[in-house]
């Protein structure tokens, strides 16, 4: 065909945007008069970080929650309890120092799972099942976590793991100690297990040490942790929050670094971010078995959960919290006996 010279009617074709066109034209008389409704775009919900909702606390029932905070209260008691005699036993094959003084179980758990699958006869006095090292770690996971919800599924079936534990390093008095508590609790008695006493002396001792560890974590456990859990779930407008304060303070700590008012006004000059990092320290002190430290610290630490009490105003949580702390101070100027009949938690 030349080139200039029309195709025959018949024969031509409308180009691709002719037929876009037509349809366009046909799509717009087909509507004429007829408005299309759109659809209400939808505000997205906001997302919780992912450090703090990864295991979200719904809160238990009042008296299933008082109850499983106090099953927590004792189990922290029985992770001290089977600290030393396990830390001993690995003293005794090599794999730890005697002269420690600050014994984290996590670690101590770690190598005895660790060398319990590389020699499962030779290296434990009785044979234990790799799940049941397992079940140790998760008890100790819950207490230190504050994972009220697995305290509240899985005590009974966990917790015995520690007697079988002490019972396979040749501890059986710990392991008969243990049961003895074990057995209470499944009968309903919480109150009255924890006992403690220690003088409030310079210097360092084990009992000193693992007294305040225990007062300390009462006070982590019924004063601050779900105070912070509520402060947080208000701030985000979020629901599925954890109620771990190694999560929730880091969280806070982290958001501080990039807006020092993020607790409130004023958060810059009134040195929020070291507030919190205090707290913090307190907290990994007493998860990880900082007992130098938390020892020593002990009121500087107590004082940051005060301030931060008051800070995301809950002001009758922190005087009631410091009626408790001025006792300590006093016990401690006296020198004074300091026991568990002083301090009671979730009673």
């Amino acid at each position: 065909m030349a080139y200039g010279k029309n195709p025959p009617v018949g024969k031509a074709k409308p180009n691709k945007v002719q037929k876009n066109a037509f349809k366009k034209q046909k799509k717009t008389h087909k509507n004429r008069g007829f408005q299309v409704p759109r659809p209400i775009p939808i505000a997205p919900r906001p997302r919780a970080p992912l450090a703090i909702s990864k295991n979200p606390y719904t809160p238990l029932p009042g008296p299933i929650e008082t109850a499983t905070m106090k099953i927590s209260y004792i189990q922290f008691k029985l992770k001290n309890l089977v600290l030393l005699p396990l830390h001993s036993f690995l003293c005794a094959k090599g794999l730890a120092c005697p002269t420690d003084v600050d014994i984290d179980m996590q670690d101590i758990l770690r190598v005895i799972k660790s060398e319990n699958i590389a020699d499962p006869v030779g290296f434990l006095h009785l044979l234990l099942a790799p799940y049941e090292v397992d079940k140790a770690i998760s008890v100790r996971n819950n207490i230190d976590h504050l994972d009220l919800t697995n305290i509240d599924l899985s005590w009974q079936t966990q917790l015995p793991a520690y007697v079988l534990l002490c019972q396979s390093v040749n501890e059986s008095s710990v392991a008969t100690e243990i049961q003895g508590i074990i057995n209470q609790m499944v009968s309903g008695c919480l109150d009255g297990i924890i006992l403690f006493s220690f003088q409030f002396t310079p210097g360092f001792t084990r009992e000193k040490a693992f007294g305040l560890s225990q007062i300390v974590y009462g006070v982590l456990l019924e004063f601050l942790a779900k105070e912070i859990w509520t402060f947080l779930r208000s701030k985000l407008g979020i629901n599925n929050i954890t109620i771990d304060l190694y999560a929730n303070l880091k969280y806070i700590t982290d958001q501080l670094k990039v807006n020092a008012d993020y607790i409130g006004p004023g958060g810059g000059s009134r040195g929020d971010a070291q507030l919190l990092k205090t707290a913090y320290d307190k907290r990994m002190d007493n998860a990880h078995g900082g007992f130098t430290r938390g020892s020593t610290n002990w009121r500087t630490q107590l004082d940051s959960v005060v301030q931060i009490l008051d800070l995301i105003n809950k002001h009758d949580v922190a005087l009631n919290f410091q009626r408790m702390i001025d006792r300590l101070v006093r016990l401690e100027t006296e020198e004074a006996t300091v026991t568990n009949e002083e301090f009671k938690f979730m009673e």
